[in-house]
């Protein structure tokens, strides 16, 4: 085997592992702001009079293609489900925005404030109003709590997962 093939073959095996740990800590980063956020949600609930598995049952709605969420022990796990997964892909997403162009601490701070303000604004406003119509119905989430909420316990969460790759980052794209 030549020098440059085993060159080429050990910066792709450095690539893809470079990747996969990317995907992994924008998928756990994901996973623990979903968790903030579902926590948040159900003080939410709680204290405006619904049940605390409020946010699960609108959740379930995007699976279950309703208009309405459905008060069952199905609907609180489906829900669950469907938020943990897409908290997870949405971190993994932010993973790779990071990678892309977030290079100092400050642009991480405003880049997760912006990536929780565009997912409300496409999975409530867009989505929501194409496909899932409990996520504008007035007697569904309260939209102000949650133009609020994504930034500050999602967006804002995923940061610290990325704080120490910024110097990382920064030498790997003067390198390039």
């Amino acid at each position: 085997m030549s020098t440059q093939t085993s060159r080429h073959s050990t910066d792709l095996r450095s690539a893809a592992s470079s990747v996969s740990d990317l995907l992994t800590r924008g998928a756990i980063a994901g996973l623990f702001g979903g968790i903030v956020f579902a926590v948040a949600n159900m003080y939410y609930a709680i204290g405006h009079g619904k049940p605390e598995v409020a946010p699960f049952l609108s959740i379930s709605t995007i699976f279950r293609a309703s208009d309405m969420p459905t008060m069952s022990p199905q609907s609180v796990i489906t829900g669950l489900v469907v938020h943990v997964g897409l908290s997870m892909l949405f971190g993994m997403v932010f993973a790779v925005l990071v990678a892309a162009w977030l290079r100092t601490p400050l642009m991480l701070l405003a880049g997760g404030i912006a990536y929780g303000l565009l997912l409300y604004l496409v999975n409530f406003q867009v989505l929501g109003r194409l496909f899932f119509p409990w996520f504008v119905n007035p007697k569904g989430p309260n939209q102000l709590f949650e133009l609020w909420i994504h930034p500050v316990t999602f967006g804002l969460v995923l940061v610290p997962f990325f704080l120490g790759m910024a110097p990382a980052l920064r030498r790997t794209s003067t390198e390039a």
